[in-house]
């Protein structure tokens, strides 16, 4: 092994380090409670050395939210690619995110907290944007760098699901005078909301002996009528 890839090696092994560490912490005690001091002593380097190789410490959140991000569309891709029509694609679809919500909560969390408004997701993809068109080369991952794969990887769970619709209606396992795009908005609405359902609509289930997974199938169930021919 040469030294450029034995260093190239090692750096990423440092930073996978860093972005443990830093998940450990976050997971545990949300955003604002962790600093870079916290996430420095938590991998046991310097505050300095840390700077090294993240800009900030929104760029490591960012990181972290890139990193569950990329588990979801896995598991959805997979879930999707076993179904053989296009409402069992949806169905695979919806399946993939409760499953990913029920074995990840904690990557749910930050992720929902990347969507609260806390962060300016649309400038700093902006921001991005200008570096690379004018081919700056950063020293360190950029938090819009991480802002603008998240957002790629947003449409393409979105176009998994859209043309899962448009396969059904192809098919004709959906209603043919469905708008793929509305029914895709929809059906995503739908799966988040389960990662993110108030705590009083939760005690209501509970009182009825409604668990998440009954509300999960109960829904499912509904859609097909909503969407489903036959």
């Amino acid at each position: 092994m040469s030294i450029i890839k034995r260093r190239e090696r090692e750096k990423r092994q440092r930073e996978n380090a860093i972005i443990n560490a830093a998940e450990k912490l976050f997971f545990s005690k949300g955003y604002d409670d962790v600093s870079m001091n916290y996430i420095a002593r938590e991998v046991e380097l310097s505050t300095a050395t840390l700077y090294l190789y993240f800009q900030n410490k929104e760029s490591l959140y960012f990181a972290i939210v890139l990193r569950g991000t990329g588990i979801l569309n896995e598991m959805i891709k997979e879930g999707v690619a076993t179904a053989k029509t296009g409402i069992d694609k949806v169905a695979a679809f919806r399946k993939a995110y409760y499953d990913f919500t029920n074995e990840y909560p904690d990557y749910i969390k930050i992720y929902n907290y990347f969507q609260s408004g806390r962060f300016n997701i649309v400038s700093k993809n902006n921001e991005q944007k200008e570096l690379d068109d004018e081919k700056k080369n950063l020293p360190m991952p950029y938090a819009g760098e991480y802002t603008q794969q998240i957002l790629e990887l947003r449409k393409e769970r979105f176009k998994i699901l859209c043309n899962s619709v448009k396969e059904g209606v192809d098919d004709g396992t959906i209603q043919s005078d469905v708008d793929p795009v509305e029914i895709a908005v929809l059906l995503s609405a739908i799966s988040k909301s389960l990662s993110k359902m108030p705590p009083d609509h939760e005690k209501l289930l509970e009182r009825r002996k409604i668990s998440h997974d009954k509300y999960f199938t109960d829904m499912g169930e509904l859609i097909n009528r909503m969407i489903g021919r036959g």
